[in-house]
Protein backbone atom coordinates (compact mmCIF):
# COMPACT_ATOMS: atom_id res chain seq x y z
CA UNK A 1 0.00 0.00 0.00
CA UNK A 2 0.94 3.11 0.52
CA UNK A 3 4.27 4.24 1.63
CA UNK A 4 4.06 6.00 4.92
CA UNK A 5 6.59 8.52 4.78
CA UNK A 6 5.01 11.58 2.31
CA UNK A 7 7.64 12.58 -0.59
CA UNK A 8 9.99 15.52 -0.51
CA UNK A 9 9.23 18.02 -2.75
CA UNK A 10 11.70 19.23 -5.16
CA UNK A 11 12.61 22.97 -7.11
CA UNK A 12 12.34 23.79 -10.37
CA UNK A 13 16.33 23.61 -11.14
CA UNK A 14 16.09 20.05 -10.42
CA UNK A 15 12.65 19.25 -12.66
CA UNK A 16 14.32 20.99 -15.23
CA UNK A 17 17.21 18.50 -14.94
CA UNK A 18 14.65 15.26 -14.28
CA UNK A 19 12.81 16.68 -17.61
CA UNK A 20 15.50 17.56 -19.87
CA UNK A 21 17.11 13.98 -18.66
CA UNK A 22 13.60 12.20 -20.43
CA UNK A 23 13.78 14.43 -23.79
CA UNK A 24 17.28 16.50 -24.41
CA UNK A 25 19.90 14.10 -25.67
CA UNK A 26 22.83 14.47 -28.31
CA UNK A 27 22.07 11.14 -29.70
CA UNK A 28 19.56 12.70 -32.05
CA UNK A 29 22.36 14.92 -33.34
CA UNK A 30 23.40 13.10 -36.33
CA UNK A 31 20.08 12.61 -37.66
CA UNK A 32 18.61 16.31 -37.49
CA UNK A 33 22.41 17.15 -38.66
CA UNK A 34 21.92 14.98 -42.22
CA UNK A 35 19.55 17.71 -43.56
CA UNK A 36 22.31 20.08 -43.23
CA UNK A 37 20.80 23.77 -43.10
CA UNK A 38 17.03 22.97 -43.55
CA UNK A 39 17.59 21.64 -40.03
CA UNK A 40 17.40 25.27 -38.67
CA UNK A 41 13.73 24.94 -40.44
CA UNK A 42 12.49 21.52 -39.68
CA UNK A 43 13.89 22.13 -35.88
CA UNK A 44 11.67 24.81 -35.73
CA UNK A 45 8.93 23.24 -37.72
CA UNK A 46 8.36 20.17 -35.52
CA UNK A 47 8.79 22.92 -32.32
CA UNK A 48 6.43 25.00 -33.42
CA UNK A 49 3.66 22.39 -34.97
CA UNK A 50 4.39 19.64 -31.99
CA UNK A 51 6.75 20.35 -29.21
CA UNK A 52 4.89 23.99 -28.57
CA UNK A 53 1.42 22.54 -28.47
CA UNK A 54 2.44 19.54 -26.46
CA UNK A 55 3.98 21.71 -23.65
CA UNK A 56 1.50 24.41 -23.64
CA UNK A 57 -1.46 21.66 -23.71
CA UNK A 58 0.55 19.55 -20.52
CA UNK A 59 0.91 22.78 -18.92
CA UNK A 60 -2.52 23.22 -18.37
CA UNK A 61 -3.37 20.18 -17.41
CA UNK A 62 -0.85 18.94 -15.06
CA UNK A 63 -1.84 22.51 -13.37
CA UNK A 64 -5.06 21.75 -13.24
CA UNK A 65 -5.29 18.29 -11.92
CA UNK A 66 -1.87 18.24 -10.98
CA UNK A 67 -1.84 14.81 -8.92
CA UNK A 68 0.28 12.21 -10.12
CA UNK A 69 -1.16 10.13 -13.07
CA UNK A 70 -0.41 12.59 -15.90
CA UNK A 71 -2.44 11.53 -18.93
CA UNK A 72 -4.22 9.32 -17.53
CA UNK A 73 -5.77 11.60 -15.13
CA UNK A 74 -6.51 13.91 -17.76
CA UNK A 75 -8.27 12.24 -20.51
CA UNK A 76 -10.05 9.95 -17.28
CA UNK A 77 -11.59 13.63 -16.57
CA UNK A 78 -12.80 13.60 -20.21
CA UNK A 79 -13.62 10.78 -21.66
CA UNK A 80 -13.90 8.00 -18.36
CA UNK A 81 -11.48 6.18 -16.90
CA UNK A 82 -11.20 2.67 -19.48
CA UNK A 83 -9.95 4.71 -22.54
CA UNK A 84 -7.86 7.09 -19.50
CA UNK A 85 -5.99 3.36 -19.16
CA UNK A 86 -5.73 2.89 -22.67
CA UNK A 87 -4.06 6.25 -23.27
CA UNK A 88 -1.36 5.63 -20.43
CA UNK A 89 -0.72 1.98 -21.58
CA UNK A 90 0.17 3.03 -24.65
CA UNK A 91 2.72 5.72 -23.11
CA UNK A 92 3.63 3.00 -20.62
CA UNK A 93 4.32 0.63 -23.11
CA UNK A 94 6.14 2.14 -26.01
CA UNK A 95 8.55 2.76 -23.73
CA UNK A 96 9.30 -0.40 -22.87
CA UNK A 97 10.52 -1.15 -26.30
CA UNK A 98 12.03 2.43 -26.64
CA UNK A 99 14.08 2.11 -24.16
CA UNK A 100 16.15 -0.73 -25.00
CA UNK A 101 16.87 0.72 -28.57
CA UNK A 102 18.12 3.57 -26.15
CA UNK A 103 20.46 1.14 -24.05
CA UNK A 104 21.35 -0.72 -27.67
CA UNK A 105 22.92 2.88 -27.98
CA UNK A 106 24.60 2.81 -24.80
CA UNK A 107 26.01 -0.76 -25.15
CA UNK A 108 27.29 0.20 -29.07
CA UNK A 109 28.95 3.90 -27.43
CA UNK A 110 30.33 1.74 -24.63
CA UNK A 111 31.85 -0.32 -26.96
CA UNK A 112 33.42 1.64 -29.15
CA UNK A 113 35.92 2.79 -26.07
CA UNK A 114 36.54 -0.65 -24.95
CA UNK A 115 36.54 -3.13 -28.24
CA UNK A 116 34.47 -2.08 -31.41
CA UNK A 117 34.07 -5.90 -31.90
CA UNK A 118 31.59 -5.91 -29.12
CA UNK A 119 29.19 -4.06 -30.85
CA UNK A 120 27.83 -6.75 -33.22
CA UNK A 121 27.94 -9.00 -29.76
CA UNK A 122 24.47 -10.14 -29.12
CA UNK A 123 25.47 -11.47 -25.38
CA UNK A 124 27.36 -8.14 -24.53
CA UNK A 125 24.16 -6.21 -26.02
CA UNK A 126 21.72 -8.51 -23.30
CA UNK A 127 24.19 -7.59 -20.89
CA UNK A 128 24.35 -3.99 -21.00
CA UNK A 129 20.29 -3.78 -21.14
CA UNK A 130 20.03 -6.06 -18.04
CA UNK A 131 22.59 -4.06 -15.99
CA UNK A 132 21.19 -0.28 -17.30
CA UNK A 133 18.07 -1.18 -16.39
CA UNK A 134 17.67 -2.88 -13.37
CA UNK A 135 20.29 -0.51 -12.32
CA UNK A 136 18.00 2.82 -12.98
CA UNK A 137 15.05 0.92 -12.04
CA UNK A 138 17.64 0.02 -8.54
CA UNK A 139 18.13 3.99 -8.12
CA UNK A 140 14.71 4.99 -8.86
CA UNK A 141 13.24 3.19 -6.07
CA UNK A 142 15.07 5.15 -3.70
CA UNK A 143 12.35 7.89 -5.02
CA UNK A 144 12.07 11.63 -6.87
CA UNK A 145 15.01 12.71 -4.78
CA UNK A 146 17.20 10.27 -5.45
CA UNK A 147 16.21 10.66 -9.29
CA UNK A 148 16.83 14.37 -9.07
CA UNK A 149 20.16 14.25 -8.02
CA UNK A 150 21.44 11.50 -10.48
CA UNK A 151 19.50 13.19 -13.83
CA UNK A 152 21.41 16.44 -12.72
CA UNK A 153 24.63 14.86 -12.76
CA UNK A 154 23.87 12.74 -16.14
CA UNK A 155 22.34 15.80 -17.58
CA UNK A 156 25.47 17.84 -16.44
CA UNK A 157 28.24 15.70 -17.90
CA UNK A 158 26.32 13.79 -20.67
CA UNK A 159 24.26 16.14 -22.42
CA UNK A 160 25.66 19.51 -21.44
CA UNK A 161 29.20 18.74 -21.63
CA UNK A 162 29.78 16.77 -24.63
CA UNK A 163 26.92 19.16 -26.56
CA UNK A 164 28.95 22.78 -25.22
CA UNK A 165 32.30 20.54 -26.23
CA UNK A 166 30.77 19.97 -29.76
CA UNK A 167 29.38 23.52 -30.10
CA UNK A 168 32.89 25.04 -29.19
CA UNK A 169 35.01 22.46 -31.07
CA UNK A 170 32.41 23.72 -34.27
CA UNK A 171 32.57 27.79 -33.60
CA UNK A 172 36.97 26.90 -33.09
CA UNK A 173 36.72 25.10 -36.42
CA UNK A 174 34.47 27.79 -38.63
CA UNK A 175 36.64 30.72 -36.77
CA UNK A 176 40.39 28.80 -37.61
CA UNK A 177 39.18 29.15 -41.34
CA UNK A 178 39.08 25.78 -42.23
CA UNK A 179 36.64 24.27 -45.20
CA UNK A 180 33.03 24.24 -44.47
CA UNK A 181 31.63 20.47 -45.72
CA UNK A 182 28.59 21.20 -45.95
CA UNK A 183 26.69 23.95 -48.05
CA UNK A 184 25.60 26.92 -45.33
CA UNK A 185 23.98 29.68 -48.05
CA UNK A 186 21.02 30.66 -46.30
CA UNK A 187 18.95 30.66 -49.79
CA UNK A 188 15.74 29.37 -50.22
CA UNK A 189 16.22 26.01 -52.07
CA UNK A 190 19.02 25.01 -49.10
CA UNK A 191 16.93 26.23 -46.24
CA UNK A 192 13.35 24.85 -46.97
CA UNK A 193 12.55 21.42 -47.89
CA UNK A 194 10.42 20.58 -50.64
CA UNK A 195 7.50 18.44 -48.73
CA UNK A 196 6.19 17.48 -52.12
CA UNK A 197 8.87 14.66 -51.36
CA UNK A 198 7.77 11.41 -49.51
CA UNK A 199 11.62 11.32 -47.96
CA UNK A 200 11.35 14.84 -46.76
CA UNK A 201 7.83 14.25 -44.91
CA UNK A 202 9.72 11.28 -43.45
CA UNK A 203 13.06 13.09 -42.43
CA UNK A 204 10.11 15.99 -40.83
CA UNK A 205 8.50 13.06 -38.65
CA UNK A 206 11.88 12.17 -37.32
CA UNK A 207 12.06 15.82 -36.01
CA UNK A 208 8.57 14.99 -34.53
CA UNK A 209 9.56 11.95 -32.69
CA UNK A 210 12.96 14.01 -31.63
CA UNK A 211 10.45 16.32 -29.36
CA UNK A 212 8.20 13.78 -28.04
CA UNK A 213 7.70 12.84 -24.32
CA UNK A 214 7.50 16.85 -22.66
CA UNK A 215 4.47 15.70 -21.29
CA UNK A 216 6.02 12.89 -19.50
CA UNK A 217 7.67 14.78 -16.52
CA UNK A 218 3.28 15.96 -15.81
CA UNK A 219 3.20 12.35 -14.04
CA UNK A 220 5.56 13.33 -11.41
CA UNK A 221 3.50 17.31 -10.95
CA UNK A 222 2.64 16.62 -7.30
CA UNK A 223 6.64 16.40 -6.44
CA UNK A 224 7.14 19.89 -7.14
CA UNK A 225 7.20 22.94 -5.16
CA UNK A 226 4.74 25.23 -6.13
CA UNK A 227 3.87 23.22 -9.60
CA UNK A 228 1.37 25.51 -10.72
CA UNK A 229 4.10 28.14 -10.74
CA UNK A 230 7.19 26.41 -11.61
CA UNK A 231 5.89 23.62 -13.78
CA UNK A 232 4.89 25.59 -16.97
CA UNK A 233 8.52 27.40 -16.10
CA UNK A 234 10.27 24.42 -16.54
CA UNK A 235 8.75 23.21 -19.65
CA UNK A 236 9.43 26.36 -21.34
CA UNK A 237 13.07 26.11 -20.25
CA UNK A 238 13.82 22.83 -21.55
CA UNK A 239 11.94 23.47 -24.50
CA UNK A 240 14.51 26.20 -25.30
CA UNK A 241 17.15 24.13 -24.32
CA UNK A 242 16.23 21.93 -27.15
CA UNK A 243 16.14 23.55 -29.88
CA UNK A 244 19.41 25.21 -29.10
CA UNK A 245 21.04 22.38 -28.71
CA UNK A 246 19.45 21.01 -32.07
CA UNK A 247 20.14 23.33 -33.85
CA UNK A 248 23.49 24.79 -32.67
CA UNK A 249 24.62 21.02 -32.10
CA UNK A 250 23.42 20.13 -35.47
CA UNK A 251 25.22 22.55 -37.24
CA UNK A 252 28.22 21.65 -35.31
CA UNK A 253 28.65 18.17 -37.00
CA UNK A 254 27.83 19.45 -40.89
CA UNK A 255 29.99 22.04 -40.89
CA UNK A 256 33.05 19.98 -40.71
CA UNK A 257 31.24 16.12 -42.03
CA UNK A 258 29.46 16.25 -45.75
CA UNK A 259 26.01 15.79 -44.60
CA UNK A 260 25.76 12.61 -46.89
CA UNK A 261 28.90 11.09 -44.72
CA UNK A 262 26.95 11.32 -41.71
CA UNK A 263 26.62 8.24 -39.95
CA UNK A 264 23.11 7.69 -38.12
CA UNK A 265 24.90 6.04 -35.13
CA UNK A 266 28.15 7.33 -35.12
CA UNK A 267 27.92 10.85 -36.46
CA UNK A 268 28.75 12.42 -33.07
CA UNK A 269 31.91 10.01 -32.81
CA UNK A 270 32.96 11.15 -35.96
CA UNK A 271 32.67 14.52 -35.42
CA UNK A 272 34.44 14.47 -31.93
CA UNK A 273 37.24 12.32 -33.92
CA UNK A 274 37.63 14.87 -36.51
CA UNK A 275 37.93 17.91 -34.19
CA UNK A 276 40.64 16.49 -31.52
CA UNK A 277 42.34 14.68 -34.49
CA UNK A 278 42.97 18.09 -36.07
CA UNK A 279 44.36 19.59 -32.62
CA UNK A 280 46.19 16.40 -31.41
CA UNK A 281 44.13 15.64 -28.41
CA UNK A 282 42.42 11.99 -30.05
CA UNK A 283 41.92 10.54 -26.50
CA UNK A 284 39.29 12.98 -25.67
CA UNK A 285 37.04 11.34 -28.21
CA UNK A 286 36.01 8.11 -26.14
CA UNK A 287 36.30 10.49 -23.16
CA UNK A 288 33.61 12.39 -24.70
CA UNK A 289 31.62 8.97 -25.72
CA UNK A 290 31.81 7.39 -22.21
CA UNK A 291 30.24 11.31 -21.48
CA UNK A 292 27.16 10.93 -24.11
CA UNK A 293 27.02 7.27 -22.29
CA UNK A 294 25.97 8.48 -19.38
CA UNK A 295 23.80 10.93 -20.44
CA UNK A 296 21.88 8.50 -22.10
CA UNK A 297 21.74 6.59 -18.90
CA UNK A 298 20.61 8.94 -17.28
CA UNK A 299 17.75 9.72 -19.61
CA UNK A 300 17.16 5.82 -19.35
CA UNK A 301 16.68 6.67 -15.62
CA UNK A 302 14.09 9.14 -16.01
CA UNK A 303 11.57 7.26 -17.81
CA UNK A 304 11.53 4.24 -14.91
CA UNK A 305 9.32 6.54 -13.23
CA UNK A 306 7.58 8.62 -16.13
CA UNK A 307 4.68 6.16 -18.02
CA UNK A 308 4.45 4.01 -14.31
CA UNK A 309 3.35 6.93 -12.45
CA UNK A 310 0.09 6.76 -14.56
CA UNK A 311 -0.24 3.33 -14.50
CA UNK A 312 0.24 3.78 -10.41
CA UNK A 313 -2.96 6.21 -10.63
CA UNK A 314 -4.97 3.83 -12.20
CA UNK A 315 -4.23 0.84 -9.74
CA UNK A 316 -4.74 3.13 -6.73
CA UNK A 317 -8.13 4.02 -8.50
CA UNK A 318 -8.93 0.12 -8.77
CA UNK A 319 -8.70 -0.23 -12.75
CA UNK A 320 -5.26 -2.62 -11.41
CA UNK A 321 -5.59 -5.97 -8.98
CA UNK A 322 -4.78 -4.35 -5.11
CA UNK A 323 -1.14 -6.20 -5.65
CA UNK A 324 -0.02 -3.76 -8.61
CA UNK A 325 -0.80 -0.92 -5.73
CA UNK A 326 1.99 -1.81 -3.31
CA UNK A 327 4.59 1.25 -2.69
CA UNK A 328 7.45 1.82 -0.67
CA UNK A 329 8.40 4.12 2.15
CA UNK A 330 9.28 6.55 -0.80
CA UNK A 331 5.88 6.08 -3.04
CA UNK A 332 6.79 4.44 -5.92
CA UNK A 333 5.36 1.82 -7.10
CA UNK A 334 7.25 -0.78 -6.45
CA UNK A 335 5.27 -3.91 -8.24
CA UNK A 336 4.65 -2.08 -11.48
CA UNK A 337 8.16 -0.65 -11.43
CA UNK A 338 9.27 -4.97 -11.17
CA UNK A 339 7.43 -5.47 -13.67
CA UNK A 340 8.22 -2.86 -15.92
CA UNK A 341 11.90 -4.06 -15.30
CA UNK A 342 10.87 -8.31 -16.24
CA UNK A 343 9.32 -6.81 -19.68
CA UNK A 344 12.20 -4.74 -20.77
CA UNK A 345 14.24 -7.98 -20.18
CA UNK A 346 12.11 -10.05 -21.74
CA UNK A 347 12.21 -7.69 -24.70
CA UNK A 348 16.15 -7.41 -24.60
CA UNK A 349 16.44 -11.58 -24.84
CA UNK A 350 13.96 -11.11 -27.62
CA UNK A 351 16.08 -8.82 -29.41
CA UNK A 352 19.57 -10.79 -29.03
CA UNK A 353 17.46 -14.37 -30.41
CA UNK A 354 16.04 -12.59 -33.75
CA UNK A 355 18.16 -13.61 -36.84
CA UNK A 356 18.31 -10.40 -38.51
CA UNK A 357 18.44 -7.44 -35.87
CA UNK A 358 18.29 -4.48 -38.12
CA UNK A 359 15.23 -5.11 -39.33
CA UNK A 360 13.61 -5.96 -36.32
CA UNK A 361 14.98 -2.78 -34.89
CA UNK A 362 13.57 -0.53 -37.50
CA UNK A 363 10.10 -2.39 -37.41
CA UNK A 364 10.11 -2.30 -33.47
CA UNK A 365 10.69 1.68 -33.53
CA UNK A 366 8.45 2.13 -36.07
CA UNK A 367 5.26 0.17 -33.97
CA UNK A 368 6.83 2.22 -30.65
CA UNK A 369 6.59 5.80 -32.53
CA UNK A 370 3.11 4.88 -34.06
CA UNK A 371 1.92 3.11 -30.26
CA UNK A 372 3.34 6.78 -28.50
CA UNK A 373 1.20 8.74 -31.09
CA UNK A 374 -1.94 7.28 -30.01
CA UNK A 375 -1.37 8.54 -26.70
CA UNK A 376 -0.77 12.26 -27.75
CA UNK A 377 -4.29 11.87 -29.61
CA UNK A 378 -5.67 11.20 -26.68
CA UNK A 379 -4.16 13.68 -24.56
CA UNK A 380 -4.77 16.90 -27.25
CA UNK A 381 -9.06 15.41 -28.06
CA UNK A 382 -9.25 15.41 -23.80
CA UNK A 383 -7.83 19.19 -23.87
CA UNK A 384 -10.29 20.47 -25.78
CA UNK A 385 -13.01 18.70 -24.35
CA UNK A 386 -12.46 19.82 -20.89
CA UNK A 387 -12.83 22.91 -21.73
CA UNK A 388 -15.98 22.32 -21.94
CA UNK A 389 -16.61 19.70 -19.59
CA UNK A 390 -14.59 21.27 -16.61
CA UNK A 391 -14.74 25.13 -17.36
CA UNK A 392 -15.27 25.72 -13.15
CA UNK A 393 -11.81 24.17 -13.02
CA UNK A 394 -9.21 26.61 -11.91
CA UNK A 395 -6.38 26.50 -14.02
CA UNK A 396 -3.26 28.50 -12.97
CA UNK A 397 -1.51 28.12 -16.82
CA UNK A 398 -3.88 28.30 -19.76
CA UNK A 399 -3.30 27.68 -23.20
CA UNK A 400 -3.91 31.24 -24.46
CA UNK A 401 -6.32 32.31 -26.71
CA UNK A 402 -9.53 31.02 -25.20
CA UNK A 403 -11.68 28.27 -26.32
CA UNK A 404 -10.48 28.96 -29.86
CA UNK A 405 -6.48 28.86 -28.99
CA UNK A 406 -6.86 25.55 -27.17
CA UNK A 407 -8.84 24.54 -30.34
CA UNK A 408 -6.17 25.96 -32.81
CA UNK A 409 -3.20 24.50 -30.45
CA UNK A 410 -4.17 20.99 -29.95
CA UNK A 411 -5.75 20.91 -33.23
CA UNK A 412 -2.17 21.19 -34.59
CA UNK A 413 -0.91 18.86 -32.03
CA UNK A 414 -3.74 16.76 -33.41
CA UNK A 415 -2.53 16.63 -36.82
CA UNK A 416 1.06 16.44 -36.50
CA UNK A 417 -0.24 13.54 -34.53
CA UNK A 418 -2.15 11.90 -37.62
CA UNK A 419 0.32 12.60 -39.98
CA UNK A 420 3.35 11.29 -37.99
CA UNK A 421 1.00 8.36 -37.46
CA UNK A 422 0.14 7.78 -40.87
CA UNK A 423 3.84 7.97 -42.18
CA UNK A 424 4.76 5.54 -39.46
CA UNK A 425 3.19 2.73 -42.05
CA UNK A 426 5.97 3.51 -44.70
CA UNK A 427 8.95 1.55 -43.68
CA UNK A 428 12.92 3.64 -43.83
CA UNK A 429 15.03 3.98 -46.51
CA UNK A 430 17.82 1.75 -44.99
CA UNK A 431 14.79 -1.12 -44.30
CA UNK A 432 15.98 -4.14 -46.16
CA UNK A 433 12.44 -5.95 -46.04
CA UNK A 434 9.50 -5.80 -48.11
CA UNK A 435 7.07 -2.82 -47.31
CA UNK A 436 4.11 -5.05 -46.88
CA UNK A 437 5.08 -6.94 -44.12
CA UNK A 438 6.30 -3.38 -42.41
CA UNK A 439 3.27 -2.03 -42.84
CA UNK A 440 1.36 -5.79 -41.39
CA UNK A 441 3.86 -5.80 -38.54
CA UNK A 442 2.67 -2.00 -37.74
CA UNK A 443 -1.19 -2.56 -38.31
CA UNK A 444 -1.05 -6.10 -36.46
CA UNK A 445 0.91 -4.64 -33.62
CA UNK A 446 -1.07 -1.73 -33.41
CA UNK A 447 -4.00 -3.68 -33.06
CA UNK A 448 -2.60 -5.88 -30.36
CA UNK A 449 -1.11 -3.03 -27.80
CA UNK A 450 -4.53 -1.37 -28.69
CA UNK A 451 -6.92 -3.91 -27.52
CA UNK A 452 -4.47 -5.38 -25.00
CA UNK A 453 -5.71 -2.47 -21.90
CA UNK A 454 -9.34 -3.28 -22.80
CA UNK A 455 -8.74 -6.79 -21.34
CA UNK A 456 -6.86 -5.80 -18.52
CA UNK A 457 -9.33 -3.31 -17.79
CA UNK A 458 -12.32 -5.76 -17.49
CA UNK A 459 -10.04 -7.70 -15.70
CA UNK A 460 -9.37 -5.23 -13.20
CA UNK A 461 -13.13 -4.36 -13.02
CA UNK A 462 -13.35 -8.16 -12.14
CA UNK A 463 -11.14 -8.31 -9.57
CA UNK A 464 -12.22 -4.10 -7.97
CA UNK A 465 -15.99 -6.17 -7.61
CA UNK A 466 -14.44 -8.97 -5.97
CA UNK A 467 -12.76 -6.71 -3.51
CA UNK A 468 -15.59 -4.96 -2.88
CA UNK A 469 -18.00 -7.57 -2.18
CA UNK A 470 -15.44 -9.58 -0.71
CA UNK A 471 -14.97 -6.39 2.11
CA UNK A 472 -18.67 -5.92 1.84
CA UNK A 473 -19.55 -9.21 3.32
CA UNK A 474 -16.50 -9.22 5.89
CA UNK A 475 -18.31 -7.60 8.95
CA UNK A 476 -21.21 -9.66 8.49
CA UNK A 477 -19.02 -12.95 8.59
CA UNK A 478 -16.80 -10.79 12.22
CA UNK A 479 -20.34 -10.66 13.88
CA UNK A 480 -20.95 -14.06 13.08
CA UNK A 481 -17.47 -15.61 14.52
CA UNK A 482 -18.45 -13.37 17.23
CA UNK A 483 -21.71 -14.56 18.15
CA UNK A 484 -20.05 -18.32 17.84
CA UNK A 485 -17.03 -17.00 20.55
CA UNK A 486 -20.09 -15.10 23.21
CA UNK A 487 -21.93 -18.84 23.15
CA UNK A 488 -18.74 -20.98 23.49
CA UNK A 489 -17.93 -18.44 26.38
CA UNK A 490 -21.35 -18.71 28.10
CA UNK A 491 -21.59 -22.84 27.69
CA UNK A 492 -18.30 -22.68 29.62
CA UNK A 493 -19.29 -20.91 32.55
Amino acid sequence: MSGSEASPKIGVSTFVMITAAVVVSVRTLPMTAQPGMMTIFLTLAAALLFLVPTALVAAELATAWPQDGGIFIWVREAFGERLGFVAVWMQWIQMVFGMTSIIMIIAATIAYVVDPALATNKYFMLGMILAVWWGCTLVNLQGVKTLGWVSTICVSLGVFLPGIVLIVAGVAYVLGGNPIMTDVSFSMSNMIPHFSDAGTLGLFIGFIFVVMGMEVSASNVSSIKDAKRNYPIAIVLVSIIMVFLSVVGSAAIFVAIPKEEISMTAGLMQAFELYFSKWGMPWLAPVMGLSIALGLIGQVNSWVLGPVRGLQATANSGVLPEIMQKTNKHGVPVTLVMIQAVAISLVGILITVIPDVDNFYFMLMGLTGLVYLVAYLFMFAAAIWLRYKHPEVERSFKVPGGNFGMWLVSGMGFAMSLLAAYLAFVPPGSFKGSASGYFMFQLMGLIVMFVIPFFVYAYGQKDKARQAKKAKLAPKATRVELDAHQDNAAAAH
